[in-house]
């Protein structure tokens, strides 16, 4: 249980680290209160994802310790719950949104959507590239919708159902399909965090895209060249050809599944909220399952609180299951708790004396290597991609100025690090997400993020390539 061990650390793990936090709360100025909230953090995170717990109730921890040393500290109760619930109410439309991808996933499973484009996928794609397949897919997907949360929770379900189904190595293909999805999270013109990069760097999304995208070719051609050799040593398998049959047998298979589909590609460009798109094609979705596959009141109802199952004597039991609201609590509890965090953090200038280490930076290629640290960092305790580029802009930007860096550069610095590198930590609402709603592995997928590494790598090396001291 989560209260009483992490696999052998326990309560004692937790009592020595709430007792660090005690002692460091008497007599620490800032900085050291920075270096005690870094350490209490990672231990509990670390202790998390090693033992598998859920990074909610880790950020519940992370949360009380924290909050009890700036107590001791002087702050109020008060004052540290109403910094908290400053933060936290940012995320309340982001949790209908996971609320609403978990209702989409266990409709589109039960209308029979995702069986129809697993049964088309199995006709189409080459068994012998289908890791590769699922990068590029991915990659041109989120493109066009803007969004990888979006992204990961349609095709992507597909795609890892279809991993699973033949075999291939689930971790392998969640780190080709995640770091699609980010591919067009990042060069995507419909893209919310491309959008946020550019206001906060003063420049335009449509100057923005070529610029980025050339700069990520080498990483892109990279990647599909690694994606193509573990699609040869890992093909798609299927233990009898039937899957496809079977499917047809099950679900009763006709163009009107395809209207959920339409629904999302056709809703998501518009400038609306992503929440009609998603909430209207589950909807489609539920009317579907009940006119098409029989699908009771009830049984709708059931499936949107705990997802989709078919008996387990069914053939497509282990391949076709999954959604509802209940797979949303542990990433809506962590977004809530992740935003709580940082709100409280900000609030007591925690990010403040760090700027002072920026003036190490004396190279172009230091400046960026700092962004790298500072979004980790941020990522690491905002537990959100937007957070980690708004906190780290908001450290950085008197140092860009101050070095006078042009605006497009300093948009390719965020865009090749926090928008990036949010994705790579599992306890991030940008990794967390995607492999819940995947049901994968919450660290296994990050060797094989081979884009979200490759850019930020290259593109610190041809800066380094070409450095000077930079004269302020």
């Amino acid at each position: 249980g989560f209260g009483f061990g992490f696999g052998g650390v326990g309560v004692g793990g937790f009592g020595g680290i709430v007792s660090l936090g005690v002692i460091g709360g008497i007599g620490l100025d800032l900085v050291g209160l920075i270096r005690l909230g870094i350490t209490v953090f990672s231990l509990v995170i670390l202790i998390a994802v090693a033992n598998s717990i859920a990074i909610g109730y880790a950020l519940i921890v992370v949360w009380s310790i924290m909050a009890y040393v700036f107590y001791r500290k002087g702050y109020t109760l008060k004052e540290l719950l109403n910094l908290s619930w400053t933060g936290a109410k940012t995320s309340i439309v982001v949790m209908q949104i996971f609320l609403l991808i978990g209702w989409l996933i266990a409709m589109w499973q039960a209308a029979g959507v995702i069986p129809m484009i697993i049964a088309t996928g199995i006709d189409l794609i080459d068994p012998s590239i289908f890791i590769v397949c699922a990068f590029l897919i991915t990659a041109t997907v989120s493109m066009l919708l803007g969004t990888a949360l979006g992204t990961v929770g349609t095709i992507g379900i597909v795609l890892i159902t279809m991993a699973r189904a033949g075999s291939i190595p689930e971790n392998i293909v969640a780190g080709a399909i995640i770091a699609g999805a980010y591919f067009g999270d990042r060069n995507g013109p419909l893209s919310s965090s491309a959008s946020l990069v550019a206001a906060l760097t003063h420049t335009k999304v449509s100057t923005n895209m070529p610029i980025m995208f050339k700069d990520g070719i080498p990483a892109l051609i990279i990647s599909t060249v690694l994606y193509l050799l573990l699609s040869q040593w890992y093909p798609l398998n299927y233990e009898n050809s039937l899957l496809s049959d079977t499917i047809h047998f099950i679900f009763n298979i006709d163009w009107t599944l395809w209207i959920p589909v339409i629904i999302v590609i056709g809703l998501l460009p518009l400038k609306v909220s992503i929440r009609w798109p998603i909430g209207l094609s589950a909807l489609v979705a539920a009317i579907l399952a009940y006119t098409n596959q029989g699908a009771t009141l009830s049984d709708l109802g059931w499936y949107t609180l705990t997802g989709f199952e078919l008996p387990h004597y069914n053939p497509l039991a282990d391949i076709i299951h999954g959604g509802g609201l209940q797979t949303m609590f542990i990433p809506t509890l962590s977004i809530f708790m992740a935003t709580a965090i940082s709100g409280m953090l900000e609030g007591v200038g925690f990010w403040n004396d760090i700027r002072q280490l920026l003036e190490r930076a004396k190279t172009r290629s230091d400046v960026f290597a700092a962004n790298v640290g500072l979004a980790f960092l941020t990522g690491a305790v905002g537990c959100s991609q937007a957070i980690a580029v708004v906190m780290t802009h908001s450290i950085m930007r008197i140092t860009y100025a101050q070095r006078g860096i042009q605006d497009e550069d300093v948009m390719l610095d965020f865009e090749n690090s926090g928008i990036l590198i949010a994705p790579l930590q599992p306890w991030n609402i940008a990794a967390y997400v995607p492999v819940v709603m995947m049901g994968t592995s919450t660290a296994g997928y990050v060797p094989f993020a081979f884009f979200l590494y490759l850019v930020p790598l290259l593109y610190w090396l041809r800066l380094r390539n070409q450095d000077q001291p930079i004269i302020r």
